[in-house]
């Protein structure tokens, strides 16, 4: 469902139990609650990206406004900078791949062509009078690499300017809501003068005059700002989280002079920060609600959307819903005139890496029925087939938790990421659902903490604490994850891997140096798109120290059963060379045959059949006593909600389950 005006919608709650209709599993398990309905209205997205002098600038009557600009998308008009005066507005955009000034109604074309991914300098000088025809606005721009001059259009009088109580924006148009503009911005200044032709080539290379405001496109300490350089200049507040870049004009000379300060703004036209819809509707959760999954089911005559929130609550038995993996997910596949804010899988518009996401937008790919794989599109479950990401896959483990009568409770990461490890306090076993794939360092930090003090961890996915992931400081709500070097559907340039929510390089936690082998014994290994895998018990799992581990489990084969039949998709494996929180056991390994099955990128190439395209079903002792399972795949989680006996991969789970529980007594 998409609001395209003010429609008006009814709300109601769902518990969820589980989500999957296969007939392989339980079935679709959601009851009605009875709080928390209502009619609300709908609203739209405004998108787009810009930023805006946080406050007035004082400049004198005649001024000139400088910048370096790389377009990256030309499919629509664009703006670069837009100025708001006492009595009069106006823009100067590119228009049909050429420089204009737009204002009062008039726009005014130059033949100044602006070509698609080349940096480009782009200045705009305006004289203290406009009242005769000598008195003209010079716009000019020159690409990259000519250092004899601009290029230089005199626009007549007509369009007024004035620099009284100014307001100046980049990448959007004057009061505008969203950014119309795909690319990145530099080097952007104002002179307290209207510079000649000679004087805007000497600031197009890097010489000239000092200006009388610039701003620190390379300081990062607020990611909510671009910080003035000189005193009396106001901030840069950037609207709709665009993405900080090292990407800058390179040098033309010999003498390395810079044509611009260090780094640069990219911004685009489908920047989602906050929908910024207004409360319509307050749900109060009833105290006695139990902890687990639930819905907002918001129905109006175009459909029906799901949106997930979870009731947390203490226990034991903590299950660690990973809703940064299912923000980072978000909307992949979908229609983003539809559902505004890209999957941090996907493109932008212009083609560049979506390293920002926010979870204050609509994405219907969050409902518990929609299934969605990164290389096998997505959509709503209608029965059977694999799952192994998002909340349909963590539902097999809370169907299977709440079965075994533990009384299991559910946690937001978000929580173990604000409050470290004493969010678990109480907490004997950590349950991973299916692919907690996206991790912040806080949240590691949390998870070895608990493991010292003792506490004990079901890993049940594969694929997990896989990429460094940042959280804006003020706004967690926004993410980041900028990817290099592991298995991947985009890789940012090497100029542009650190964080800007975070002072730290993005890629793998494992080339950070916090490899998950660490925590969970285990990392990222393969993928497999053919059929699921069956483990094979080892020698030493047969061994008096494990026997208690497959009591109740016949057969030296086990996992061919439940919705997923087995392992596979992702999957990980113990790597001897590297460290583990203790000392680490494969208890069963899946070793498949097909040559769809290969390594993940990281380990190198290889393709099944080899020993190293596995999936290691493993158990860690810790030093301070606990245990850690891993299942080692992310399809896993699938075979505990079996139908039909014998459920080998659930007994197994369920004996671990409850070891764990005896030793913290």
């Amino acid at each position: 469902m998409h609001a395209t005006g003010h429609e008006i919608a009814s709300i109601s709650v769902r518990q969820w139990q589980h989500s999957d209709p296969s007939p392989r599993g339980p079935g679709v398990l959601f009851k009605e609650c009875a709080w928390g309905a209502g009619r609300v209205p709908l609203n739209r997205v405004e998108t787009g990206s810009f930023a805006a002098a946080n406050g007035a600038l004082p400049v004198r009557a005649a001024f000139t406004v400088s910048l370096w600009i790389l377009r990256t998308s030309g499919d629509q008009t664009s703006t670069v900078m837009s100025w708001c005066g006492s009595d009069s507005n106006w823009s100067v955009v590119i228009e049909n791949e050429r420089l204009a000034l737009r204002g009062n109604g008039t726009t005014s074309t130059s033949a100044i062509p602006i070509r698609m991914r080349q940096w480009t300098f782009v200045g705009i000088a305006v004289p203290e009078s406009l009242e005769t025809d000598s008195c003209r606005i010079t716009l000019a721009a020159a690409h990259w690499g000519r250092t004899g001059g601009p290029f230089v259009e005199q626009i007549a009088p007509g369009i007024r300017v004035d620099s009284a109580d100014s307001d100046l924006r980049v990448g959007a148009p004057v009061s505008a809501s969203g950014g119309d503009l795909d690319g990145l911005v530099a080097g952007l200044s104002v002179h307290d003068c209207a510079l000649d032709t000679v004087e805007l080539m000497d600031v197009m290379n890097g010489m000239g005059r000092q200006p009388l405001h610039r701003w620190a496109m390379d300081d990062r300490r607020n990611p909510d700002y671009v910080p003035a350089m000189d005193a009396g200049t106001s901030d840069l507040l950037l609207s709709n989280a665009p993405a900080w870049s090292a990407h800058v004009p390179p040098p033309v000379d010999t003498q390395a002079r810079p044509l611009t300060s260090p780094g640069s703004i990219h911004f685009h036209v489908d920047d989602v920060e906050d929908s910024g819809w207004p409360i319509v509707h307050a749900i109060n959760v009833p105290i006695e609600t139990s902890s687990g999954y639930y819905t907002v089911r918001v129905a109006d005559a175009s459909g029906v959307a799901e949106v997930p929130f979870v009731v947390t609550g203490s226990s034991t038995t903590m299950l660690l819903a990973p809703t940064l993996t299912w923000q980072a997910y978000g909307n992949l596949g979908r229609d983003a005139e539809t559902f505004p804010g890209r999957s941090l899988y996907s493109l932008h518009a212009d083609g560049s890496p979506v390293m920002i996401n926010t979870a204050l937008r609509p994405s219907l790919t969050l409902a518990p029925q929609a299934r969605l794989e990164v290389d096998g599109g997505d959509g709503f479950a209608e029965g059977g087939g694999v799952v192994a990401h998002l909340i349909m896959a963590d539902l097999y483990a809370w169907h299977w938790l709440t079965e075994e009568g533990v009384a299991p409770a559910v946690m937001d990461d978000r929580q173990l990421h604000t409050r470290g490890c004493s969010a678990l306090d109480g907490v004997q076993v950590l349950v991973l659902s299916a692919h907690p794939e996206y991790w912040t360092s806080a949240m590691l930090d949390a998870l070895g903490e608990f493991l010292e003090r003792g506490g004990n961890v079901i890993y049940l996915g594969g694929n997990g604490l896989y990429w460094v992931t940042s959280l804006h400081p003020a706004k967690p709500y926004l993410m980041e994850v900028r990817r290099w070097g592991g298995s991947q559907t985009w890789s940012v340039d090497e100029g542009d891997r650190r964080h800007q929510f975070e002072d730290r390089v993005g890629g793998l936690w494992a080339d950070a140096g916090r490899p998950p082998n660490q925590l969970v014994g285990v990392s990222f290994a393969g993928f497999g798109t053919g059929p699921s895998l069956t483990f094979t018990r080892t020698a030493v799992s047969y061994s008096d120290e494990w026997r208690w581990v497959f009591e109740g489990v016949d057969g030296e084969q086990i996992g061919a059963e439940g919705i997923n039949v087995g392992a596979g998709n992702e999957f990980d494996s113990v790597d001897p060379l590297m460290p583990t929180v203790g000392r680490t056991t494969v208890l069963a390994s899946a070793y498949p045959e097909t040559p769809d099955h290969f390594a993940s990128y990281e380990v190198g190439p290889g393709r099944a059949p080899t020993p190293g395209v596995r999936a290691d079903l493993a158990i860690t002792v810790t030093p301070s006593g606990g245990l850690v399972l891993a299942m080692s795949s992310i399809t896993a989680s699938g075979c505990l909600v079996a139908t039909n006996e014998p459920r080998p991969i659930s007994r197994l789970c369920s004996n671990v389950l409850r070891r764990m529980h005896a030793i913290s007594q």
